[in-house]
């Protein structure tokens, strides 16, 4: 059966540059939590992640199809953990309580339902939330390289508040850098450049942006903008958006990060760069104690590879 002819054949790839950042940035490989380990995308997610030297797999579930899984691939366990449990409560429930004891520095879903997965995470009572407000982040890396576009919130928060959106810009800013942007230029998404009453986004776009100058330090931040003015300079030009002297949009045509108005528009977005550029898409929620994974069943391992990557920076 015959796609879209905007689809892209082309596979995605976990950059180089992101592992080697992911293996510099720690004395030690991350300590993974792996709930539910015991099934075939976990398992080869979490050797990979091993022999590429950027996390030590914990793995949480049933032990006999852990290792079952294990003899599947071929992963010869010596040296890896395993913590036997049972279910996807069980597993999530024993993940949170090791990490709450300091025994893992990030957590990655596995073969469990994503709702009881965040659900044990945002708990009060498993102790991972901490005063931030958590945010998803997506940074997508082009098949033929160059500097990633970050992305938030496309798969955590519907619709985010003021507060959450103010801590949006506050960790791609922080993740931004950490992947070598050094002054990020965080674009604040609407349909229009020009704040109208009739389009709330728009209006939330400058209060966030105005609050912005003085409150995210290093990084450089400018809405409203549309999907167009953020990325393409060539529609700067035509709309003659000043990116040069005093009243300069230093964002306009150039960014390094989109603050989405609410998950559908970040989600559409994100998996339009899949499928159409064949972007690898690696993501993680910021904002808690630990890094957290929210992996999907759709993701590539390339993109597993790439979000434990991503990760060990944050």
């Amino acid at each position: 059966m015959a796609g879209s002819a905007f689809l892209t054949d082309r596979a995605p790839s976990c950059p180089q540059d992101l592992l080697d950042r992911a293996r510099a940035a720690r004395p030690q490989p991350l300590r993974l939590a792996v709930v539910r380990a015991s099934a075939p995308l976990p398992m080869l997610t979490a050797r990979q992640a091993h022999e590429a030297g950027i996390a030590t797999p914990i793995l949480i579930g049933e032990a006999d199809l852990i290792k079952k899984q294990a003899d599947a691939i071929g992963w010869d366990l010596s040296g890896i953990a395993i913590h036997d449990s049972s279910g996807e409560k069980g597993a999530i429930d024993h993940a949170t309580a090791m990490t709450r004891k300091g025994g893992a520095d990030a957590i990655m879903k596995g073969h469990l339902h994503s709702d009881v997965f965040m659900g044990g995470i945002v708990a009060r009572e498993a102790g991972i939330r901490g005063e931030k407000r958590m945010v998803h982040i997506f940074a997508m890396f082009h098949p033929d390289g160059g500097s990633p576009i970050l992305i938030s919130d496309a798969a955590v928060n519907v619709t985010p508040d003021i507060k959450t959106r103010q801590q949006t810009v506050i960790s791609l800013a922080e993740t931004a850098k950490a992947l070598g942007i050094d002054t990020p230029r965080i674009a604040i998404i609407a349909a229009t450049e020009t704040p109208i009453a009739s389009i709330p986004s728009s209006m939330e776009a400058k209060e966030l942006s105005d609050w912005a100058q003085d409150n995210v330090p290093g990084a450089v931040v400018n809405g409203p903008l549309s999907f167009d003015l953020a990325m393409a300079p060539e529609a700067v030009a035509i709309k003659g958006l000043a990116t040069e002297g005093e009243e300069a949009n230093l964002v306009a045509g150039r960014a390094d990060a989109l603050v989405m108005p609410e998950i559908t528009s970040g989600n559409v977005l994100f998996k339009a760069m899949v499928w159409h550029s064949g972007a690898c898409a690696a993501g993680v929620v910021t904002g808690g104690k630990v890094p957290i994974i929210l992996t999907s069943r759709a993701d590539p391992p390339e993109a597993r590879l790439a979000s434990i990557a991503l990760a060990a920076l944050c």
